[in-house]
């Protein structure tokens, strides 16, 4: 799969931007703390390896390690969307208990990949006939480690020109804007990609196959423009509606020529997948 190609453009200039000036900026700070940075140099991959033992620690005693002998039906999505990535090393993946809260995350230490499912989120788009809108999600997470996203060098490289006012954010995201552009590649079918971000909005799987998809864009009309851009520029993930808007539009641009099932024509659109 040709992440390259995948990139959203916005993330493009954002990474090669971040990457510019955080270079300029290290360089910067290097050239006037030289003996310092010897000095600390040795401390802080100390404290980075302490810190990947005790996250290990943590999440190994306290979190359920998905693997072929451990929700197999999940570590099956994992090493398919893995080798559709071409990850040559794929990630541990945990299901954790989130008390309530629906998530996911893209975490590496050093040379160590995770991702973990929050368990609420699990939960809410299992689905025993069609696992699409689980695979959306997991596809999601792994493809933030196959666009170097959580990359250890390139996010110490960023990291000084992450504290930029509002372009650390504007990077964010366009890396979650990427990231839905691969699942929505990987997963080839639109209303299941769709259904699983609006899943995640409603936060109830029950009342996905009630829901109006057109109507939940439109609200996007109810947003004061303002403070639709003050919301924005603050965020590190774009909002919900802007998230599918964005998927329809790389479906319709990029996946014309290829099948993929039930594609938005309509407000009749079905969400059931």
């Amino acid at each position: 799969m040709n992440i390259k190609k995948l990139r959203h453009p916005k993330e493009s200039i954002y990474r090669s931007i971040c990457m510019i000036l955080g270079m300029l900026i290290w360089v910067a700070l290097l050239w006037g703390t030289q003996f310092l940075a010897a000095l600390f140099l040795l401390p802080i991959a100390l404290f980075l390896w302490i810190s990947q033992k005790f996250f290990q620690a943590s999440i190994y005693g306290n979190s359920v390690h998905v693997n072929n002998n451990q929700y197999k039906e999940i570590d099956d999505i994992i090493q398919c969307v893995s080798r559709q990535l071409g990850l040559k090393k794929i990630p541990e993946v945990f299901v954790m208990n989130s008390n309530g809260t629906i998530n996911a995350l893209a975490i590496k230490f050093l040379s160590s990949k995770y991702v973990l499912l929050y368990s609420s989120l699990v939960d809410l788009l299992w689905c025993d006939r069609n696992q699409d809108k689980l695979r959306t999600i997991v596809a999601h997470e792994l493809a933030h480690h196959a666009a170097g996203h959580v990359n250890f060098w390139i996010s110490l490289l960023i990291k000084p020109a992450m504290f930029i006012p509002f372009l650390g954010s504007a990077y964010q995201r366009s890396c979650e804007l990427t990231a839905d552009r691969i699942a929505a590649k990987i997963v080839g079918n639109e209303a299941s990609t769709t259904a699983a971000l609006i899943t995640i909005a409603s936060g109830s799987n029950r009342l996905i196959t009630q829901t109006s998809l057109h109507a939940f864009l439109d609200q996007e009309r109810s947003v004061p423009n303002f403070f639709a851009f003050l919301q924005t520029i603050l965020s590190s993930h774009p909002r919900m509606t802007k998230r599918i808007i964005a998927v329809h539009k790389f479906y319709q641009s990029e996946l014309r020529q290829e099948e993929y099932t039930k594609p938005i024509k309509s407000a009749q659109v079905s969400l059931s997948a």
